[in-house]
């Protein structure tokens, strides 16, 4: 075994040390929803890009060919900004090895999932397990707010 290859292992081990629940959480909701883009892109392009088009034809009040008409424009808007999410998660995902690091300190904060899709199993899990608080006046354990 050489020495470059020693290191390596070394600081795949140290890495290891340096995530917690939190970060994990973090990783995995960035890992999930970065893969998932393109899926992301067409199903939320076009639920957001149809419930937009209808918005449209609401606030015109005029009838379905607007509605029709709005749609490729409200489809391609929805997809880009769903496609700038799945990549605000793929950036975010390596950072994750940083956000282990500042949770070392015990008073250190506390890593929590992107807010950027909310309502998944990674955001339920954050909402079981996170850390309670202490009230600065009494000294009392109190929830932590969300």
């Amino acid at each position: 075994m050489n020495a470059r290859n020693a290191l390596l292992s070394v600081s795949c081990l140290l890495l290891t040390t340096l995530t917690s629940c939190g970060t994990l959480n973090r990783a995995g909701k960035d890992l999930v929803l970065g893969v998932g883009t393109p899926v992301l892109m067409v199903y939320g392009g076009a639920t957001d890009g149809v419930d937009s088009a209808q918005n449209v034809r609401e606030g015109l009040g005029s009838g379905g060919g607007v509605e029709v008409l709005a749609f490729p424009f409200t489809f391609g808007y929805h997809a880009l900004e769903h496609f700038i999410y799945g990549v605000v998660h793929l950036v975010d995902l390596p950072l994750c090895l940083f956000y282990g690091a500042a949770e070392l300190h015990p008073s250190g904060p506390e890593v929590k999932p992107l807010d950027i899709y909310q309502g998944t199993w990674f955001d339920s899990w954050y909402a079981e397990n996170r850390k309670q608080g202490t009230d600065a006046e009494s000294g009392e354990m109190v929830p932590a707010a969300r």
